[in-house]
Parts: C-alpha cells; structure tokens; sequence
C-alpha cells in the first residue's frame, strides 16, 4: 500500500501531489484502504478463527456396504483470550504506540479508522482473572462444528444423550469445559446439556495433554533455547525485516521494535478472532459460511500491516510451533502415543476388550493437535522447516492446520464385505494418513494397527520422559 512516506524518496513529485490528492479525497469521504478480511483471517498462525477453513460442506461421506459404528475424536478449544502476558503488554506497551500515533501532527489513517484507534482500550480485560477464557465466538465454533458432525453421522452422533453412548472429556481448563459443553449443545440443545457426565479433569492428563508430565521433553525442547534458533535467525532474514518496516513506514514511528511488531499482529489476530463479520445479506442461511469475508476486520491495528508483513509474521510462528511442538524434535511426536493407543481402544475394541463408548469426544490444547498430526505423518515437509524456506511451498501451516477448535477424527467404518476400516478426517476433511492407500479415503483398519503397533504396544512414556542425570 502507498503511503505519504514514499513519496519522500521514491516517487516524483507530480505523483506525490496524484497520491497526495486521492488520499485527501478517501479521507474527506470517510473512506479507508484496508485489507479484505480474507487477506487477513487466513494468515493468523495458532489465532486463527476457526471460520477461516471450516469445511461447510455437510454431505455426508458414503461408501457402498460401510456404515460409521465408532468415532473418537479430539478437538482444540475454541477462540479465546489472549495470556496474561499478552494482554499487560498491550494495555501498556500497545497503549504507548497507540498514543505515539495519536500524537502525530496528521495521524497516517483515515478518519474512520483514526476514530477507533482513539477509541482502542484492552482496560476490559483482567490480566489474572479473563486470560485464556473462552469467549462467546468460541463457544459458537464449537456448537457449530458440533452441529456439522452430527448432520454428517446423525446415526453416530444422536440428538439424545446416554453415556453408554457418549464419553466427553476436557483439561482443567475454563477454555476446554466450556468447549466441551458448547459442543454437547450442538449435539443435544441447551436444555438437554445438564445431564452430560464428565470425569474430573486432570492438569497432567496423559492422554489430552501428554506432554505436559514430560520432563525430558520440557527440558530438551520446551525450555531448550535450540527450539526457537530457527524462528530467532528469521528475524535477521529479508521478509521480516522488510515487514517490521512496512509497519514502521505505516505508523510513521521509526523506532518500533521488531516485538512491537509481533505485539501489533498478535492483537490484530485475537481482535479478528474475536469478531465475525456482518451476515452476507445476499444469503439468509444460519450457517457461518454466510458470514461476508469480505468486510474490514474490527481490529484498527490490523490496518497497520500489508499481506506481505502478515505473511512473514505467520512464518515466524510457524517456525516457532515446528521445532516446539511438531516434527523438530523427535521426542516431541513420539509422546503422542498414548492419545494414539487411546484412540485404537475406543475404535478398535473387540468383543474380548473392555467395551467403550460409541462417540469418544476430547477438549483440548493446540500443543496435543500439533504433536498428535506430527505423529500421524501429516503436513509433513520433504525437509525439516528452517528460517531459509520462507519462500519455499509448505505444508507446515498453523493458520490451516492448527486454528482455533482445530479438530481431528478417527471413525470406524464397519462393512459387509471387508474388514473394518478407517476414515480420518481433519478439520472436517477428509485426510489419507502417509502409510495408508492413496487412491481410497477408507483404510483398513487392521493396516493403521500395524503401522502405529509401536504406539500401542510399546508406549513407554515413562522411559521417554527420563531426564539422565548428566
């Protein structure tokens, strides 16, 4: 986007005066150059809202003589609040910089935007008391992904609850309670959600949040200052040091630090989580794929970025949740094998085996997805991700993989003809696991045994987790 700082060193003058002039007309008219929502909404790394690439397709998947008996499934909490951290420093660092721009003899936004910029306050917000909460946009993503599943496998997922039928599950988390709960609503309606059982949530659970009992992984990853090498060098690449002064450029303010920047995107995306978009008036659907992409995002401080600045940012997170909770390490997947075991026992149970419940449903954390897909061999790169492949086509992408209520399924399929099978969906699509046929979207389950047979029969997570005393 051009701006008024160009024109002091790149253009000639009779542009400025063009540029200068059209400006002058957008703010005398009230009208503002701003990214499209889509621009933006798909590029907010682990903060991006669940909208964005949500499946809204309900066809129910269907394959001759295989009817779905089993599903287990596990599912990230929906949109919530930021850490404390994050919102101390935006009620104290993010309000310096508002007021930085505010002082400006002609602040570099149009009228509309510079109105709520004055208005911009996170005073709303306890740092102690509502970090991490889920809010209201939360709890509607996961109603209506609830609602999608169920209209998908209405067998499966019946409007009546039994707990025969229906096992839930959730960390000792506001977030994931309430996830849990909203979901139960999509299901069964608000009137019907008291009578869901739920077993008493647990800080270190092994099986919705493995990692966190890990002390080697804590030691030789989580805390190891190796983990984030890659995202730091990629501070000093070109693209980020070209979006921190595209944003400088924007704000007029030379001096903004490269983790002003990240502050300034890391608000603009909680902000865009937060709030959708006005319904389309074209469509009278209740859906969310009603919803216009199109519209301005409500957060003032995502107008201070272009694509390109957005793009960079996300990489930057990228590399960060790759190395801490992906493939950079290989201990960090590994000690996803008790979800992985969990799930062959609820779907894969014979008649010899403790019976489970039909519909296995867990709340969780983006740390359990992201090192559950990594497990699994899914958005896998040919090469490990470093701060040189910016560039480079990925698949590796946390604004897709790893959204707010990111969700993964396993449903078992049981057919006249063959042996059992599998389908396994991720955010709502359908995925083919590495080690499965290519050309079919079913796979045997008795081939997903063997594959993961160590992940079952060999989980030793107490051994994984030794710290050796030096």
């Amino acid at each position: 986007m051009l701006n008024r700082f160009y024109c002091l060193f790149l253009l000639t003058p009779l542009l400025c005066f063009v540029v200068g002039v059209s400006w002058a007309e957008e703010e005398a008219k009230g009208e503002c150059r701003r990214l499209k929502r889509e621009d933006i909404e798909g590029r907010l790394s682990t903060k991006t809202p669940y909208r964005a690439i949500a499946n809204y397709d309900e066809t129910p998947p269907q394959y001759a003589g295989c009817h779905p008996t089993r599903i287990w499934s596990i599912i990230r909490h929906g949109t919530r609040n930021p850490s404390e951290s994050v919102i101390l420093q935006a009620q104290n660092r993010l309000a310096e910089i508002k007021n930085l721009i505010l002082d400006q003899r002609k602040p570099p936004i149009c009228s509309a935007e510079l109105k709520k910029l004055r208005q911009w306050s996170w005073k709303h917000l306890n740092a102690t008391e509502d970090e991490k909460l889920l809010v209201a946009e939360g709890e509607d993503e996961l109603i209506e992904l609830a609602e999608r599943m169920q209209h998908r496998f209405r067998d499966l997922l019946p409007e009546l609850y039994s707990p025969e039928w229906y096992f839930f599950k959730y960390t000792a988390t506001q977030r994931t309670l309430k996830s849990a709960q909203s979901f139960a609503t999509g299901l069964f309606g608000r009137h019907r959600i008291h009578s869901v059982r739920y077993p008493p949530p647990l800080h270190e659970d092994p099986v919705l949040r493995f990692y966190k009992g890990c002390a080697k992984w804590k030691t030789d990853v989580d805390k190891n200052p190796e983990t984030l090498v890659n995202a730091r060098r990629f501070l000093a690449e070109p693209q980020m040091q070209s979006a921190v002064e595209q944003v400088r450029r924007s704000t007029r303010l030379p001096d903004l630090r490269p983790e002003d920047v990240q502050l300034m995107y890391t608000v603009c995306a909680f902000e865009t989580a937060w709030h959708r978009p006005p319904r389309s008036s074209s469509s009278s659907s209740s859906s969310s794929s009603s919803y216009s992409s199109r519209s301005a995002t409500d957060s003032v401080w995502c107008n201070f970025f272009d694509v390109a600045a957005l793009e960079a940012l996300e990489f930057f997170e990228d590399l960060e949740y790759y190395w801490n909770d992906g493939y950079g390490y290989e201990l960090t997947h590994r000690i996803a094998c008790p979800a992985i075991a969990d799930m062959f026992a609820a779907i894969g149970s014979s008649e010899k085996e403790e019976r489970r419940a039909n519909a296995t449903l867990y709340f969780t954390h983006s740390g359990t997805l992201l090192k559950l897909l990594a497990h699994l061999g899914l958005a896998r790169d040919k090469k490990p991700l470093t701060h040189k492949h910016f560039a480079s086509e990925r698949r590796w992408r946390t604004s897709q993989i790893d959204a707010f209520a990111t969700n993964l399924a396993f449903l078992r399929y049981d057919c006249d003809k063959e042996e059992p099978q599998v389908l396994v969906l991720h955010q709502e699509r359908v995925v083919r696991l590495p080690q499965c046929p290519q050309d079919k979207d079913l796979c045997p389950l008795a081939t997903l045994r063997r594959t993961f047979a160590k992940s079952v029969d060999h989980c030793d997570v107490e051994e994984l987790c030794r710290v050796v005393a030096n």
